[in-house]
């Protein structure tokens, strides 16, 4: 992309947290190629980071009215307003409630569309109403993104305008199969957000220093291992079998970083964690905390993702794979990375088959065949899941665009505010 067309790229989630935690090499390499970028999102928590990396605009809209039809318009007319101010080029969306509302205001404005659809396993795989309810929604996101506003009352076919980014083949399957006359051409495959660069640079020294690669014989070897937990404090995220699990390793250490959604009613709540760290005494909830896998001082951990919430890609078991640590997750999240050598993997989401995962883990420990698979899921992370990959793809989908040359109907009413929009 030249530094020829002035007009920004913005960037819509559904939470400020979203965008910093996951698309900030994205904005870092938007920035470096002479593209102005915004971003539109709700105030949360890491809003304030976010606005020294790029122009931040608040867009009020709530998770937790997602359904509630009011609030969608409400929404739905602020991003109007914004979208009319800015005249951006392009437009890249993530999540479903921000994906509808951007797919009507693009197609009425006639602008350039990305969106991302982090995961939508927990849709079809929910359900019957639920399941009902997304391919509705979808099918209205794909009608309007097939549409675009050419002048005051005329709206014209242009299937390629958006173009959808999945996350895993599943859900691409899922879509083609539920709904027809879909353009392939416009379906693309991005393995989630990839690895930070920070943990492929501390990858060599994880390895060095890790206990799981040892030859050495630990006396207490079983007591030592720390089972982890990376996610939001959802039911669907599986808390509650990790928390069973602690109650039958009771000499380990668990430790929970991650924090309450309070736009979730499978979310924990703070009486349920009150009553947890006063039952639960090998158990620690450690709160929110920037890459929890990175600290040094834990003792033989395990990574364990006993999610059934319907991720798009799990991000936290690649990062364990690039810093050597042992991953268990359920079928439903191993089976988005397509290397076998990614996790041990729980068949079914009971606490006999998680014990059966870590008995393997201490079976192949002291046989001394952990460390080729550690190593096999390693390289493999390092090579195909890297963040720097994955932005390097996503460009190249914006680059498809010829955004320099295609106009929308917002752009062509404003030439002259499209060349001077920044200095």
């Amino acid at each position: 992309m030249s530094d020829n067309n002035s007009r920004p790229i913005i960037l819509i989630s559904n939470s400020s947290w979203y965008l910093y935690h996951y698309r900030k090499l994205l904005i870092e390499k938007i920035k470096k190629i002479k593209n102005h970028v915004i971003a539109l999102s709700p105030y949360d928590s890491t809003s304030k980071n976010l606005s020294e990396m790029l122009i931040h605009i608040p867009w009020r809209m709530s998770r937790a009215k997602d359904q509630n039809l009011f609030s969608f318009c409400i929404s739905f007319l602020r991003m109007i307003l914004l979208i009319r101010a800015i005249k951006p080029k392009l437009i890249h969306s993530h999540t479903l409630q921000a994906n509808l509302i951007t797919s009507l205001v693009s197609s009425f404005f006639g602008i350039n569309c990305v969106l991302s659809f982090a995961g939508i396993g927990r849709f079809s795989s929910s359900k019957v109403f639920s399941k009902i309810f997304f391919i509705i929604i979808f099918k209205i996101i794909n009608f309007f993104n097939a549409y675009e506003r050419k002048s005051r009352f005329k709206f014209t076919l242009n299937k390629s305008r958006t173009v959808f980014i999945f996350q895993n083949q599943d859900d691409i399957n899922f879509i083609a199969n539920q709904i027809c006359n879909l353009n392939d051409k416009n379906f693309y495959l991005i393995p989630g957000s990839g690895v930070p660069e920070e943990y492929i640079l501390k990858s060599p020294k994880f390895k060095n220093n890790s206990k799981w690669l040892k030859r050495k014989s630990y006396k207490n070897f079983r007591n030592e291992i720390t089972f982890i937990f990376c996610a939001r404090l959802l039911k669907t995220k599986g808390i509650l079998i990790f928390l069973d699990l602690s109650k039958k390793f009771p000499k380990n250490k668990f430790l929970i970083f991650g924090g309450i959604d309070p736009s979730s009613n499978q979310s924990l709540t703070e009486k349920e964690i009150s009553y947890y760290k006063k039952n639960y005494k090998n158990v620690k909830f450690m709160n929110i905390q920037k890459n929890p896998l990175l600290k040094e001082d834990i003792s033989f951990p395990i990574l364990l993702v006993p999610s059934f919430y319907g991720e798009g890609f799990p991000r936290g078991i690649i990062e364990a794979n690039t810093l050597s640590i042992p991953v268990i997750a359920s079928i439903d999240s191993a089976k988005k990375i397509t290397s076998k050598y990614s996790s041990y993997i729980s068949k079914k989401n009971d606490l006999k088959s998680y014990i059966g995962c870590i008995d393997k883990i201490i079976y192949d420990f002291k046989n001394e065949d952990i460390g080729k698979r550690l190593e096999k899921a390693r390289k493999n992370a390092i090579k195909n899941f890297s963040e720097e990959f994955v932005v390097k793809k996503t460009i190249q989908i914006y680059n498809s665009f010829n955004l320099d040359k295609n106009r929308s109907y917002l752009l062509n009413k404003d030439l002259k505010g499209k060349n001077n929009w920044l200095p």
